[in-house]
């Protein structure tokens, strides 16, 4: 009976050891837990980290791709403050389509966390397209028909209807030739003056370069040319390049598509856009009068609203010119409205490729990451 304080002790001693290794143990273990979900926690964060510095570098690919539509997807390292770094470059592919070339350019962002022990890569496809989706085939396009008081004077496109079938004026209606004064030719001999005197048309003889009453003839000419329905034609407003109140400001130094939201008058003399930078200029609900040897490189639409019925008139006096395209989309003439345009395919080319009417859009479907 002597010893059993010594045992009691002992046994108390070598429980609060096997306690103290317990709890030990047990601090180690959650330590343990506690560092590696830290570690969890920091790769999940570098992991988002360098997917934002990745999806940076897709946003800023498609900033340069609208700023400059010509860009060779030369490789772009940027540093993000705080945020990682990012190197996004692009390869570019041409996809043919009937009436025109669609340029692909695929993208690749390689994003990296702050502390560089992170990276993600994202892949996808910008389409880079031309406002203009349809080139026309003929210098004047009117839906209305020409009223038979419009006078015109119309150089061809030589090869509108066919290899060397010339086309001169479209629309769903009918071109008098019985009454005003109208004269096609070729664009030669109205640069020469003698379009009247080497007609393909005039006054009393329509001949085939004009396609009237085509059932073909497009029943909304904005969407035909530009891919927006008339009812939408705010967002086509949205997409130009300026938005102005009047003609009055614009010059040889215009460019791109030009929305103008008031009455066109051109002053004499007065040019606007050139053949290696041509405009679109669309005008809305108001008549359009050239003056006196002004010029217009490109194509000008004279657009009516849905729902608007107030007739508008084109004029152009004392040759006034449109090297490109005259387009309506509502009956002229009716007003002794003159118009005249020479059919220029290298203008016309130019509104095709000409990076200020390039549109950038993202593939759907192509974005990826893995």
């Amino acid at each position: 009976m002597t010893n059993l304080p010594k045992q009691n002790g002992a046994a108390i001693l070598v429980t609060v050891v096997l306690m103290f290794v317990l709890v030990t143990l047990v601090t180690l273990y959650a330590s343990r837990i506690v560092t590696f979900n830290n570690k969890i926690a920091l790769n999940n964060q570098n992991r988002v980290l360098a997917k934002s510095a990745a999806e940076a570098g897709l946003m800023r690919a498609y900033g340069v791709l609208t700023e400059s539509p010509s860009w060779d997807g030369t490789a772009i390292n940027e540093v993000l403050a705080g945020a990682g770094s990012f190197t996004t470059a692009g390869v570019r592919q041409v996809v043919s389509r009937q009436s025109n070339d669609i340029r692909i350019v695929t993208v690749t962002a390689n994003g990296i966390s702050p502390d560089g022990l992170a990276n993600e890569t994202i892949i996808e496809q910008a389409m880079q397209y031309s406002v203009l989706a349809n080139p026309p085939d003929a210098p004047i396009i009117i839906a209305g028909g020409i009223a038979v008081t419009g006078n015109f004077e119309v150089a061809a496109n030589p090869n509108g209807g066919g290899v060397g079938v010339p086309l001169s004026i479209w629309t769903d209606q009918i071109v008098d030739m019985n009454n005003g004064s109208g004269t096609t030719c070729g664009r030669q001999e109205l640069m020469d003056g003698q379009c009247s005197s080497n007609p393909y048309s005039e006054k009393g003889f329509k001949d085939t370069d004009i396609l009237d009453n085509d059932p073909n003839f497009p029943t909304d000419l904005m969407e035909y040319l530009f891919n927006v329905p008339e009812d939408d034609w705010s967002a086509l407003r949205a997409d130009a390049n300026s938005i102005v109140n009047s003609c009055a400001g614009l010059n040889a130094a215009s460019i791109g598509l030009i929305w103008v939201d008031g009455p066109c008058s051109v002053n004499a003399g007065t040019t606007i856009g050139s053949a290696t930078n041509p405009v679109i200029v669309i005008v809305t609900d108001n008549d359009i009068t050239m003056n006196g040897g002004a010029e217009l490189n490109g194509m000008l639409f004279s657009f009516r609203k849905p729902g608007v019925i107030t007739p508008f008139e084109i004029n152009m006096i004392g040759g006034a010119l449109v090297n490109g395209v005259v387009a309506s989309n509502h009956s002229v003439g009716h007003a002794n409205g003159t118009f005249n345009s020479t059919f220029d395919a290298d203008v016309l080319a130019q509104l095709q490729i000409n990076d200020a009417f390039i549109r950038v859009a993202r593939v759907p479907g192509s974005w990826r990451d893995f």
